[in-house]
């Protein structure tokens, strides 16, 4: 592996030294380039313009820095040929000269004939730009331009992407949007990059795909969700790639951004603030770069927020006979009622430096940071009723006189950290361009938490109607009687988990001709190391509470007598509360005391530490083949990747013994190998200059979550599961079918219709069956326990419709053009079949999603009303349909204004989920909850500066 990484950074010091040459290079070479920036009349870039040399069928289109670049032209005099929905057709005379880089900017024209008010005009700005770079891609992508990104009131990147086909995301549990699946796909996946290269993800139960509730959406120029990857693309992503870019400065003159607003969180009653700030400029302008050489740009983003959520579950359901005479039904043994409360602080920053040495060598260095922690406190009763130990009486009430309640209250810190480093650098040898880079990132989620127990002895409780979201256990006064309770156990739960990505590659590309159509040939190698491990720290521990029981009552601890009476949207009061800082303070007085107040519970702590313990690393080289033909209107895409996993994983098996006290650790490492090779081929075809179809046949494969492939052993004693890890997984390989048409309107609008296939074989899903006794050495101490392993599954088939729309009704009359409309739906249905069942739904697919968006603008004035619907989908599967967990469906209403009051000054108001929408899940049949949870309403109003 290190002499892989040696090499491709023996390839990168050989771009630096054509760095030093280039210029002399290229001087002997009898052809020329043409390189130019494409801006509008202000100076503003413009993003996915079509740039053609008239007569032929070579042509490019513009970066997000407004750039374009046509190598090895012979010399002459041309025409360039320019179009931009939004602007008039624009040509231009170039002449070039063999063995020089002729630099050509132009200023485009604005068409307002159908866009006849300034208002409307800017209401489309951010739309014009993703659907110019849409519109020239090669592949089938959306992108969301930083504009976009501010026309809804959406402040991280998950949210941002929920807006778009196709897209379903997961909630955290402050309501933010956190986790994204495409395509009706498991999250893993869909890779996450920045600049085009992965980020690793940090989350507890080792998933792969990065949660995006930590990155700020106003540190980035644009979004793209990929969902046709090209040959020179990582192959491990069957449902696509979602790429944040990073900005770059684009002007000669000074771009300044500067936001902030104050907010109001309505579930606690607490402010919000947010502040945003861009600032760039390109420098040294001379002749051969009249955009200057030299430009930097920075971002910053901060936002605070005090919010929280109010939630109930019941994530243990038992199947039983209650000789009752209505057979096996499923019973919730554990019910939990939680208050939390939640300071949010999200900061993040972004620089960009790139120098042009010559027209044709450049290198751009940025780093990218995003962070965000929390300080929660938890406050969470819970009732468990046995249900061996429970009766059903005559009237259907289910009741038992050895219940169980607890009462508890947590204090913990989260903080959730990325930052990415990359350098890239590009230069010509005659036709030949080279391009070359390096990338780092780095994750980390660092959870430090407190929890404080305190549980009564047997008591009675009982309960009439177990399909009510409420469930609620009656007898006992356990919501606030304190003498019930008695100080129980302290577990500090410290836990880091990180993820690194060290990425090193290379590419060519050659321009040339197949008779009179222009062609491409690009070739690259590269190699990236992913590396992934979780642990928790030393001072990990579970103890016990051993002092007087009279000292350890709750009522010696008591805290708030009503934590909350409007709990769950106004469904029930929480009751008395535990006192977290005299609890707290007790324990830390107490801990490390001879006293026999508190004892460490070392067999539990052995086990806790242990068992969560994994380390993988995982190494990936790679090359790719690729041709790209351009006829008239046919453009054909082709090509090869290879790629060579290698991977080394370390877990803990842990044994018991009869007493299932901690007896020892055995570390086990496994290592392994697997070459994917991946045929790519894509067209696209324009029907008119605004009509087109595409479609590919590709092919991707998906790696397990690292926390499924090592091999390691989580027994859990209390809920009599096991946990093991599967190092024998295999990656899931899928061949994909897609088909897209795209009307796009002239009044800069789009209509686009595309269905998508995929046949995934090898998928992986979560086996939950009961030990025999032999499924491994020492299984038979575990007879009947639950036992969960992560498998592969046969064949898994995907496919579904994407239908979008977006129209801008400036053909009617007076002021009913302001009006603009944005709406997207897709269908997408899943059919597997594993070892033990079949028809199966995967996880993370969503029969139904859509988004609704309807604005309306009139001098400055602009407001806007959006719905975004996630259907239901399992979370994770179970034995059988009925312990199959499944999101509901949830559906969220936003809304925000805004008023332009200069060419320098916006004010705004933005307000998210309005009706109260809970985040709800159940088990197996709607009538057994799960969990709910729900989040109120929050919102914000601001000033917005521009210069």
């Amino acid at each position: 592996m290190k002499q892989r990484i040696h090499q491709m950074l023996s390839l990168v010091f050989l771009l630096a030294l054509l760095v030093c040459g280039a210029n002399n290079a290229s001087a002997q070479q009898t052809l020329g380039n043409i390189k130019g920036q494409v801006t509008d009349a202000e100076g503003n870039v413009l993003p996915g313009a079509s740039v053609q040399i008239k007569g032929t069928t070579r042509g490019a289109a513009t970066s997000t820095a407004g750039n374009f670049e046509l190598l090895g032209v012979k010399e002459g005099s041309y025409t360039l040929v320019v179009n931009y929905m939004g602007y008039k057709p624009a040509e231009i005379t170039v002449q070039v000269a063999g063995g020089k880089t002729t630099v050509k900017d132009l200023k485009m024209a604005s068409n307002a004939r159908d866009l006849s008010t300034v208002t409307v005009s800017s209401v489309l700005e951010g739309q014009q730009k993703a659907l110019n770079q849409q519109r020239n891609a090669d592949n089938i992508k959306q992108v969301v331009s930083a504009d976009v990104m501010g026309r809804f009131p959406d402040l991280n990147v998950a949210e941002s992407m929920q807006r778009l086909p196709g897209v379903t995301i997961g909630r955290n549990s402050s309501g933010e949007g956190s986790t994204v699946q495409l395509r009706g796909t498991p999250g893993n996946f869909t890779n996450i990059n920045v600049n085009g290269e992965q980020i690793m993800g940090t989350g507890e139960n080792g998933e792969r795909n990065a949660t995006l509730d930590l990155i700020p959406v106003n540190v980035l120029s644009s979004m793209e969700v990929v969902k046709t990857l090209t040959p020179d693309l990582d192959g491990d992503a069957i449902a696509g790639a979602i790429n944040m870019k990073s900005p770059t400065a684009t002007s000669l003159k000074t771009r300044l951004a500067v936001d902030a607003g104050l907010g109001y969180n309505h579930l606690r009653g607490k402010s919000n603030g947010i502040g945003n700030l861009s600032v760039g400029k390109r420098f040294l302008q001379n002749a051969a770069n009249p955009n200057g050489r030299l430009g930097v740009i920075l971002t910053g983003s901060y936002y605070r927020t005090t919010n929280g959520y109010d939630e109930v579950n019941a994530q243990v359901w038992e199947k039983h006979d209650f000789e009752n005479g209505k057979g096996d039904v499923y019973f919730p043994t554990d019910m939990r009622y939680l208050y939390v409360e939640n300071q949010r602080t999200r900061t993040g920053a972004s620089a960009t430096i790139d120098y042009n040495f010559s027209p044709v060598t450049s290198i751009v260095a940025n780093i990218m940071y995003s962070d965000r922690d929390n300080e929660l406190t938890r406050y969470r009763k819970r009732t468990r009723m046995q249900t061996k130990n429970t009766t059903v009486d005559d009237d259907g009430e289910y009741i038992t006189t050895k219940g169980r309640s607890y009462n508890e209250v947590k204090a913990g810190t989260e903080d959730n950290m990325n930052i990415n480093y990359n350098l890239q650098g590009e230069t010509q040898i005659g036709r030949l361009k080279l391009d070359a880079g390096l990338f780092y990132s780095n994750s980390k989620f660092e959870n430090r938490a407190n929890t404080f127990n305190f549980i009564t002895g047997n008591i009675p409780l009982s309960i009439r109607d177990v399909s009510s979201d409420y469930l609620m256990t009656t007898g006992a006064d356990w919501r606030n009687d304190a003498s019930l309770f008695t100080y129980n156990t302290v577990e500090r739960d410290y836990w880091n988990t990180e993820g690194n990505n060290f990425v090193a590659k290379l590419n060519g590309e050659l321009p040339y001709k197949i008779g009179n159509n222009a062609a491409m040939f690009k070739a690259g190698a590269k190699v990236k190391r992913m590396h992934n491990r979780r642990f928790k720290l030393p001072n990990t521990i579970v103890s016990n509470y051993t002092g007087d029981a009279a000292a350890g009552k709750l009522t010696n601890f008591s805290g708030l007598s009503q934590v909350d009476d409007h709990l769950l949207d106004g469904n029930m009061n929480f009751g008395l509360g535990v006192d977290r800082d005299k609890t707290i303070n007790f324990f830390n007085e107490n801990e490390n005391l001879d006293n026999g107040i508190f004892t460490e519970s070392v067999s539990g702590t052995r086990i806790s530490q242990d068992a969560y313990y994994y380390d993988a690393v995982e190494t990936v080289t790679a090359g790719y083949l690729m041709n790209r033909i351009q006829f008239n209107r046919l453009m054909l895409l082709g090509g090869l990747r290879v790629e060579k996993t290698d991977v080394d994983y370390k877990g803990n098996i842990i044994e018991q013994d009869q007493n299932e006290e901690w007896a020892s650790t055995t570390l086990t490492q496994k290592k392994n190998s697997y070459t994917r090779f991946l045929p790519n081929i894509q067209a696209k075809y324009d029907i008119t200059k605004s009509s087109l179809i595409r479609g590919g046949l590709t092919f991707g494969y998906s790696r397990p979550n690292f926390v499924d492939l090592v091999p390691g052993r989580i027994i859990s004693i209390l809920s009599e599961i096991i946990t093991d890890g599967n190092p024998e997984l295999k990656p899931a390989f899928s061949t994909n079918l897609d088909l897209m048409a795209e009307k796009y309107l002239s009044n800069l609008g789009i209509l686009s219709a595309g269905v998508f296939y995929k046949k995934i074989d090898k998928f992986q899903y979560n086996s939950v069956t009961t030990l025999k006794g032999n499924e491994f050495d020492g299984a038979d101490k575990y007879t009947d326990w639950r036992y969960y392993q992560i498998l592969n599954g046969n064949t898994a088939k995907v496919y579904g419709l994407e239908l979008n729309a977006q129209a801008n009704l400036t053909f009617l009359p007076g002021i009913l053009k302001g009006f603009t409309v944005f709406a997207n739906y897709t269908y997408s249905h899943s059919d597997a079949d594993a070892q033990f069942r079949t028809k199966l739904r995967l996880p993370g697919q969503a029969t139904h999603s859509a988004n609704a968006s309807l604005a309306y603008s009139l001098k400055g004035f602009t407001i806007q009303g959006n719905l975004n619907y996630n259907g239901s989908y399992i979370v994770s599967l179970g034995e059988d349909a009925e312990t199959d967990v499944i999101r509901d469906a949830r559906t969220q209403i936003d809304a925000n204004a805004s008023y332009q009051i200069n060419k320098w000054f916006t004010i705004y108001v933005e307000a998210q989920n309005l009706t109260n929408a809970p985040q709800r899940d159940y088990f197996g049949q709607k009538s057994r909850l799960y969990e709910k949870q729900f989040y109120s309403y929050w919102g914000r109003a601001g000033v917005k500066f521009r210069l």
